[in-house]
Parts: structure tokens; sequence; C-alpha cells
């Protein structure tokens, strides 16, 4: 049934009428036609895609039908060339190739010396997707670092897109109406999903996505195409930063403080201290050239140093409680003291002794209760023999992240890359957790909530050879930007 379905999958592939523009959902293709003034087709037409960022020149030449296609391109800026004989040479300069996302050109070449040059710019205002139906938008490397973040998590703008829902997408974000745990996350082409939420739950522990760490991503809202088919829910597709010729680097400090915040309502009425606000995360960049043309590197370092403090409550016993003394309602709303020691006030009719040994409190829970602070919020407990006790507890957080990838251009058709991370979360629970609260000054968190993690992703591009127009394979792909092009008057 698998074969059938393929078998009639490629029948129709090649029966189509657009060209090839394979891609993975990390990566977007540069595809076109080229002609002469009278519109006929030029095959065996040479095309050059040169990524002004590495200086790493793939070439094509057009087939039978006029067309060229690049698939695999990394997100970037590119130049395409033109050449063929008789014709003058065509350039279109500035092609941004986005992730996820296809750039169509057609070239209509002008007769001419080849030595003769003539520049051609995108009309601006031109897109329209052809190729297929995805919907969704691309954020850049200027806007997601740019745009004010408090977390420094390229995840926080998910949301931000159209059809989205807001929250955060680790705690289940809904895109179009589709169930939270429908979302699919890609990183460099590797799903890197939490296969419970479908968000980024504690994935990213081990492949962090921080502002400064990854160049671009999409949200395809509705209609994904092959490249997905994991899931219903909203597909992203997110970029890590690249290094270049150019070496280029970044360092950044923010900092959050509560010298302006004023203290709650209810810690000034319990006599507790306002909670401790000190966020820094700072970090820094690094990117270039290790072998010009070559092999190219970049790292980012991000830590955050948080020596927060949380509120918490708990019920302690009152100071009668503590010396044995119990307290009750009676019928008429009377509060009525049972010593436990000495009461005869138990029984059916009240009158029989509570304790037939007159001991009284145990010693060893008397003790226990010695070392429990007083308490400080009588809106808390029965009133009678518990009250509430509330205060701040030290949860500090300190975490790092590692990120470092290398892309090697082996030759101008197969380019290596590899991605490394590295991160750590340390976290004490506080709050409702277990506490040690015997020294109020110095409470004390029983349990941590530590997270350790590393992620390695490794992979390949490699251009095919075009098939003969005959048997030039064609299906319907990813989205396109149709741009038309024209001659700059020099």
């Amino acid at each position: 049934m698998i074969r059938d379905v393929l078998a009639l999958s490629l029948a129709l592939a090649i029966c189509s009428n657009l060209p090839l523009a394979a891609q993975t959902a990390s990566t977007g293709a540069v595809l076109g036609k080229v002609t002469d003034p009278q519109g006929a087709v030029v095959p065996r037409a040479e095309v050059n895609l040169t990524d002004t960022a590495t200086n790493l020149v793939r070439t094509q030449r057009t087939n039978d039908d006029g067309h060229f296609t690049f698939n695999g391109v990394l997100p970037g800026t590119y130049t395409l060339k033109v050449t063929a004989q008789g014709f003058r040479l065509a350039e279109l300069k500035s092609v941004i190739v986005e992730v996820n996302r296809s750039f169509t050109a057609d070239f209509a070449l002008e007769v001419g010396n080849i030595s003769d040059v003539v520049e051609l710019t995108a009309a601006a205002g031109s897109e329209l997707q052809k190729i297929d139906a995805q919907l969704g938008n691309v954020m850049d490397v200027k806007m997601i670092r740019s745009l004010p973040n408090v977390s420094l998590s390229t995840l926080d703008f998910l949301s931000l897109q159209p059809a989205t829902t807001p929250g955060t997408f680790g705690s289940g974000g809904t895109v179009s109406g589709a169930r939270s745990d429908q979302n699919t996350l890609l990183l460099d082409g590797i799903d890197v999903s939490d296969n419970l939420t479908g968000g980024q739950g504690v994935v990213f522990t081990q492949a962090p996505v921080g502002v400064n760490a990854i160049s671009e991503f999409r949200v395809v809202v509705a209609n994904p195409n092959a490249s997905f088919g994991r899931s219903a829910g909203g597909q992203i597709s997110l970029s890590s930063q690249r290094g270049s010729n150019s070496l280029r680097g970044s360092g950044y400090w923010s900092h959050q403080n509560d010298d302006l915040n004023a203290n709650t309502w209810t810690n000034n009425r319990t006599g507790v201290a306002k909670s401790d606000v000190k966020d820094n995360r700072s970090g820094f960049s690094l990117g270039g050239p290790i072998w010009r043309d070559k092999t190219f590197f970049f790292g980012n370092y991000e830590a955050r140093r948080f020596p927060r403090t949380l509120p918490f409550t708990r019920t302690v016993p009152t100071e009668s409680m503590r010396n044995g003394i119990l307290r009750f309602r009676d019928a008429s709303g009377q509060i009525v003291a049972y010593p436990l020691a000495t009461s005869t006030l138990c029984g059916p009719a009240g009158t029989t002794t509570c304790d037939p040994r007159s001991l009284g409190l145990s010693p060893t829970v008397r003790q226990m209760y010695a070392v429990l602070p007083q308490g400080n919020d009588p809106a808390l407990g029965d009133g009678l023999n518990t009250i509430g006790y509330r205060g701040e507890v030290a949860a500090p957080i300190t975490a790092d992240a590692v990120t470092v990838r290398f892309d090697h251009n082996l030759t101008s058709k197969l380019q290596l890359m590899g991605r490394y991370s590295y991160s750590r979360n340390l976290a004490p629970l506080g709050g409702n957790s277990q506490l040690d609260i015997r020294d109020p000054s110095n409470v004390v968190p029983l349990r941590n909530q530590d997270q350790f993690g590393a992620s390695v992703i490794a992979g390949q591009r490699r251009q095919a050879s075009p098939l003969p127009s005959s048997q030039t394979a064609r299906f319907v792909g990813p989205p396109v930007a149709d741009t038309k092009v024209t001659r700059v008057e020099s």
C-alpha cells in the first residue's frame, strides 16, 4: 500500500508544472526561470548563487525549460548571477533567503557582450505565494534581538504571531485553534518538540534557544507543507546563528531589581520584609572564520544569576497549644479551654477526665513545638490552636547555557554543519515545597529542581545535479516570494 502511494505521488510530481524546490524546514530555496528578450527559454545558462557572508558560490545550469533550483539554502543574504553566451551578465543582489521559505526570481536576459553587467533589483511589494499555501511570518535576527524580551528566549516571540494565543509555549500555547500538544518545533531541521505537551517542555534545557543564539524563525499557522507531518498545530522552524568571514562579537547584560518596588500589603501587615529581586542575565557571542571561505564558527554563552526570595506560609501552634492547652468553641460560641493534664470536660456528659494518667502534652511534641517559629499571621489557621506563619525563603537561580556551531564548506556542492549545546539550571524549590523553618532568619529549602542537559545536532547539505527536462521531478513545494526583477538605471 505504501509503495503504491509513493509511486502515485512520484507520478503526480513528474506531471506537474512547477520546478523542484526541495528544502528542509530549517533552510530555504532559490529558484527561477531564464528567458531571452522575446520570452523564449534559455537552456544551459550558468547561474551562480553567492553567499555574501561566506563567499560560498553554488553553480548550476538551467535545464531545457530554462529553470534553475538551489535547494537547502541556509537563511541569509545572497547574490544571483546569470550568464549565457550572447547575452549580458544579469546580477541580482540582496537576495534574502528566509527559513522555510523560497525565493523566486525570473531573469529576462539582454542581448550583448557577456562582459557587460545588468544590475537588477527585486521589486518591492511583489511577494506572492504560489508554490504552496503555507501561512506564517518569519522573524529575522534584527527583530529577534531588537524587540524587548525579559527572558531573552526566542520562544517568547512565538505567541506574537497571528492566530496564536497569548502565553508561553512551554506551558502549551495554541495555534489556529489546535490543541496545545499539537505544536511542532524544529531546530536546524531536528524535531525538538516535547512529545507530551507539544511545546518547548524541558527539551530546550538541552537545546537552548536564546535570542543571541538564533538567527531567525518562522511559525506556520496553517497549511503546512510536506516538511512537516508530525502534528496539526503550529509548525515552528528555528535556525541557529552561524559564523561568516567577518569576525564579529557582542556582549550584553540585563539587570532587573526591586529598588523601586513597594512591599506588599500582606507583608507589611505581618512584618515581613520586601522580597529581594536582583535578576541578572549576561553573556557574549563570537563568530567568524577558522579557515576563510571554508570553515566558520559561532559561539554563545549566557548566564543567569537570580538571588530571588519566594514567599511562603505555614501553620504553627499557638502559644496555648504549645503549653498543652486546647481551645474550642462550645455550642453557644464560647471559647472553652481544655488543659490536657487537668481538664475534666471530656466524655459524652463533659465530666470525664481528658487525660486519665494526667501526663498532659508529650515532652517530645513539646520539644518539636518549641523549635517552630511564633505565628505572625492570624488570618491563617483556626485562630484557637493554630496560627499562620508567613515569611520569605531564599531560592536563587543559577543558570548557564553554551551553544557552539561549526560550518564547513567541503565543496561548492557539499556543506557540513554541527551544533553542540550544554545547559544547566540550578533552582531550589521554595513556596509550597519542603522547608526548614526552625530559624526564621535562615529558612532553608530541602529540595532542589536542578536540570542539566546537552545536545548534538549534525547535518549535511548537498546540491544534486539537475535532471534533464524530461526527467525533472516536480511537486508542490514551500511558499515562494514571487519576486520580479527590474533593471537599475545606471
